[in-house]
């Protein structure tokens, strides 16, 4: 993986050539309103308008994590080691898996890759930028049993914007925002499960290509992200938004946020009013389902 760290303290526009932010459409999403919620009654946890490195709070600190679904996912801290945490993460069932992350960059470590790009690089100052290269081999589950993988290649850019007073469903935190864009190409699809056996390739290239934007708004005060919003197209059909956009576009991915505590459980939270799913498909690729393999691959999100 190819790193860029820009200057610390003052980055000139032009330094890093970053993809123009992206709108998919303007349907809002269902029950979305003109304006978003910056205050409310519940706790309030104030940050300071930078942070020089990311503490985490204490062992067994659990995080509620909402994409709009009846049950959150749980993020419960287990250990600290070496500069690198560890969660035990669920979804309310009898299963938990652990994930293990790089504490300096907010990165989680996956053992089938190397490669992967920083989400942080501290200290976090506003205009800050670095850059990351990804190149690898992505393998995707299809199912219980079944698995694919194509080859992933992207360039990600990543700037601290700036400061947000921001309300989530766990409360209010002011936070940094890092806005992320990302630009990609997926190809070289291959299986050998027989349910994949009648994919095929709708082009000579047998890839897709595409730009993804993801918009972070990290809260020192519990040391991890409170809200991200998650969007990707085509390069034609990208275009300027503002940051609140991505936030009520249907097609978009927002997690947020929605309890937060030690020992917290996260059985009685709300879904919050900002998490879902995307309520229509991204713009710029296929919409119908069909056995080829530049759909699968448009479909799929890269961890990157």
């Amino acid at each position: 993986m190819a790193n860029n760290e820009g200057d610390s303290n003052t980055v000139a526009p032009h330094v890093l050539s970053t993809p123009p932010p992206i709108r998919l459409g303007r349907k809002l999403a269902s029950g979305s309103r003109g304006h978003l919620p910056y205050v409310n009654s519940k706790k309030t946890l104030a940050a300071p308008s930078q942070a020089q490195t990311r503490t985490l709070p204490a062992i067994g600190t659990t995080w509620c994590y909402s994409n709009g679904g009846d049950q959150p996912l749980q993020l419960t801290l287990k250990s600290v080691d070496s500069g690198v945490a560890t969660y035990e993460m669920g979804n309310g069932g009898p299963t938990t898996v652990l994930m293990k992350e790089r504490i300096d960059t907010y990165t989680p470590i996956r053992s089938n890759s190397t490669e992967q790009s920083r989400k942080l690089v501290f200290p976090l100052i506003k205009g800050k930028q670095w850059t990351d290269t990804v190149d690898e081999t992505v393998t995707a589950p299809l199912g219980s049993t079944a698995s694919w993988q194509y080859h992933y290649h992207a360039v990600v850019t990543s700037e601290v914007t700036g400061t947000e007073k921001r309300q989530v469903g766990a409360g209010t935190f002011d936070t940094i925002v890092i806005e992320r864009y990302t630009t990609w190409t997926k190809s070289n699809p291959r299986s050998s499960d027989p349910i994949l056996h009648d994919q095929r390739c709708a082009s000579e290239s047998c890839s897709v290509e595409g730009v993804s934007k993801e918009i972070l708004w990290y809260a020192p005060s519990v040391g991890r992200g409170v809200l991200r919003a998650y969007t990707q197209t085509t390069a034609a059909f990208a275009n300027y938004s503002q940051r609140d956009d991505i936030l009520r576009t249907a097609s978009d991915l927002v997690t947020e946020l929605v309890g937060y505590g030690e020992h917290q459980s996260c059985a009685a939270t709300s879904p919050g009013s900002l998490a879902r799913t995307p309520e229509v498909p991204w713009f710029g690729f296929p919409l119908r389902p069909n056995n080829t393999w530049e759909f699968m691959m448009q479909r799929n999100v890269a961890p990157d």
